[in-house]
């Protein structure tokens, strides 16, 4: 099997964590990849900047105060202009009811290591 190359070049990414420290490794790596990255430390700041900048992904987080990613999520699944762009959950829960809910909620999900694995 070939190994197929993604151009992040020109890749608009939002992401979404009101944990700084998450947004700093996300932003690091993402930006060391090419990608254009914007960050939001709630839920209704990212509506704003999804509707405004129309990002090609949206990084996730599940554990928000205030408006957690599922709500998140629906409302830009609910929005003319921001349906369609693709949602990558991130968490560190891997019970099989928030996985469920996030689909529910129109994202994908991605498990977000809780410790280095060897």
């Amino acid at each position: 099997m070939s190994e197929q190359r993604v151009n992040l070049s020109e890749a608009k990414v939002l992401v979404v964590d009101d944990q700084p420290d998450n947004l700093e490794l996300l932003c690091r790596s993402l930006e060391a990849a090419g990608c254009n990255v914007q960050v939001a430390s709630s839920g209704q700041v990212a509506l704003q900047i999804a509707m405004r900048a129309t990002p090609d992904l949206i990084l996730l987080d599940v554990m928000m105060p205030i408006m957690d990613g599922y709500e998140t999520c629906r409302k830009l699944k609910e929005g003319e202009a921001t349906k369609d762009i693709p949602v990558i959950f991130l968490t560190a829960h891997h019970d099989v009811q928030g996985i469920a809910d996030g689909f529910r909620a129109g994202g994908w999900r991605a498990s977000w290591p809780t410790r280095a694995r060897r």
